[in-house]
């Protein structure tokens, strides 16, 4: 079996680029595809992989310039060439599922049906990116609906993503989901006294009420992440609050380790960085509701096997009484790393390599 892998853009460092490492360690003879890479921007393992790109590379260098070219790339990611590949796997949350596989064989790994436009008042706001959006936001959607129709088989990352698949697409799908490395964390005996928060700094990912929640609380919080709203979330930040920028694995590791609890603040399909925290030793105080009901045990009177406490509106307020409620909670680390170890890479791997052997057998008995 001839395969190629897809994604969307590797112009940064997230989960999405991760999970994109994984497949290509399961998958090492298959040649890999992607819009746009920049090195010096996303993670070191890609370095040593020869990597197909397009020539919006030239443009495309990072997340914020990916984002003004999306909808000249939903155009350029189906001119590749895939017509000697038996099969071509996607991982998608934007255009690598725009891809044309002429044997009929693509399967999509999909981590959310495209945020920008299906969810694009969570996403966008008001400026000029929400004003051209909007204003071709009936002919993207359909672009991104045919797209979809092209899509062979799709595996989503949660079971709110499958269902997002099936509203937004009319399509089946099943789930696989994103693991985490348990090997680069560990539980450290003696916690520091910080809160942590992980997290790009954009619009949707909702830090900022965070940072309200933390300036009322004057407690100690550690950021890290940058993006494109650092300057303005930095000036919304008191003396408590660092932000610690972009850091390497084994600085993320050891934060996590030491941290009270790690704050998860938006409304997403799964999210990484709360069992990356569980599998740290540390409990999560995060919004109750999208994927990370799958993932994500909440407290409740007289649970031993929680996890997390859950609070449900994303203001400041709601956060604030689920970090005082957190105060008077003893969580077991042992129990949190334990919970965690569910999410290993080895089985995600097995899997997605299963539901690819067994389509290609299927495909070819036709």
């Amino acid at each position: 079996m001839k395969l190629a892998i897809v994604h969307d853009y590797l112009c940064g460092v997230g989960g999405s680029e991760r999970i994109f490492q994984y497949l290509c360690e399961e998958f090492n003879d298959a040649d890999i595809y992607t819009l746009a890479y920049n090195e010096d921007a996303t993670l070191p393992f890609f370095r040593n992989l020869k990597i197909n790109t397009t020539w919006l590379n030239f443009f495309v260098r990072s997340m914020e310039s990916f984002r003004w070219s999306f909808p000249i790339a939903t155009h350029v990611m189906e001119t590749i060439d895939f017509k000697s590949y038996d099969v071509v796997l996607s991982s998608s949350a934007t255009v690598a599922k725009y891809i044309r596989a002429p044997k009929g064989a693509h399967i999509c790994y999909c981590y959310i049906p495209t945020r920008a436009l299906w969810q694009k008042n969570n996403y966008f706001k008001s400026g000029i990116k929400s004003f051209l959006i909007s204003f071709f936001l009936r002919f993207l959607k359909k672009r991104d609906l045919a797209a979809s129709r092209r899509v062979d088989k799709f595996i989503a990352i949660s079971k709110f993503t499958q269902s997002k698949i099936s509203e937004t697409y009319s399509k089946d799908s099943i789930v696989i989901p994103c693991p985490i490395d348990l090997d680069k964390f560990y539980s450290n005996p003696i916690r520091g006294d910080y809160f942590l928060l992980v997290s790009r700094l954009e619009n949707w990912k909702c830090v900022d009420y965070a940072i309200e929640a933390f300036n009322i609380l004057d407690l100690p919080l550690r950021i890290i992440g940058t993006g494109i709203e650092e300057a303005r979330l930095k000036s919304l930040a008191k003396s408590n609050i660092v932000f610690m920028g972009s850091v390497d694995d084994a600085a993320l590791s050891a934060e996590y380790s030491k941290a009270r609890a790690v704050i998860f603040t938006p409304f997403l399909e799964y999210g990484l960085v709360p069992l990356e925290a569980n599998a740290s030793g540390a409990p999560v105080i995060c919004f109750g509701k999208g994927g990370i009901e799958e993932t994500m045990i909440p407290w409740a009177e007289g649970a031993s096997n929680a996890t997390a406490v859950f609070f449900f509106e994303q203001n400041s307020q709601s956060l604030i009484n689920a970090v005082r409620q957190f105060q008077g909670i003893t969580f077991n680390s042992e129990r949190l790393v334990n919970h965690a170890s569910a999410w290993g890479i080895p089985e995600f791997k097995k899997r997605i390599r299963n539901t690819i052997d067994s389509f290609n057998s299927q495909r070819t008995q036709f």
